[in-house]
């Protein structure tokens, strides 16, 4: 394996860490917000007394003052945004996974290459380069499409348009989505995605040596 590779399932590995762990921490304030009972015992914990929530806000303490840098909401008008808050986690880190394959892409264009892509994807670029069908490596279709769920995450709030629709069947890239479809996922397919992403670009590090 290229060192290239190794820093790419290193930072890879930590991008997964920080998914399992921050969505954990969402899910239990969640489940505190759903259950009295737990509300009560946290309090109880903290301040000695057992209250229930009835409003939430976000505050700090500076200088023996409590100053609020979000104002307070209902905890229903929280827990209506449940799935909305793990769904933007879920699509900043699928970013970010895909972000480290085109980082690995990009280091190898430009230790092997001599090459620095500025398009803003190195997908192309390293295909080109090196002579690589990258489709047609282990989980390549997988990967690419990956690649555009995160673009229409990031761009058109998770949606999937005819645009998307045209680019996969264009690659010849078989998938579920219609337009209109909302892309939502749950912790497996996280899981799926980061072994369909570290197995693709293990095979493509394996033409590099």
């Amino acid at each position: 394996m290229t060192t290239e590779y190794s820093s790419f399932e290193r930072d890879l590995d930590a991008a997964f860490f920080n998914y399992a762990h921050l969505t954990g921490a969402v899910e239990l304030y969640i489940q505190v917000l759903e259950t009295p009972a737990l509300q009560r015992a946290f309090s109880k914990t903290i301040s000695g007394q057992e209250i229930e929530w009835k409003m939430i806000h976000r505050f700090m303490s500076l200088a023996n003052q409590t100053v609020v840098w979000y104002p307070e909401l209902p905890v229903g008008t929280i827990l209506q945004q449940k799935n909305t808050i793990i769904g933007l986690l879920y699509g900043i880190f699928l970013s970010r996974m895909i972000g480290l394959v085109d980082y690995y892409f990009s280091s190898v264009l430009k230790s092997r290459f001599c090459h620095t892509e500025k398009s803003g994807s190195s997908w192309d670029a390293f295909s080109q380069k090196a002579k690589i069908d990258l489709l047609v490596r282990k989980n390549g279709a997988q990967v690419y499409s990956l690649l555009q769920e995160r673009h229409k995450i990031e761009h058109n709030k998770a949606q999937i348009d005819q645009t998307f629709v045209d680019r996969m069947l264009k690659k010849g890239v078989t998938h579920s989505y219609a337009a209109g479809d909302s892309i939502q996922k749950s912790h497996l397919d996280v899981l799926a995605a980061r072994d369909a992403i570290k197995e693709f670009v293990a095979d493509v590090d394996s033409l590099m040596t």
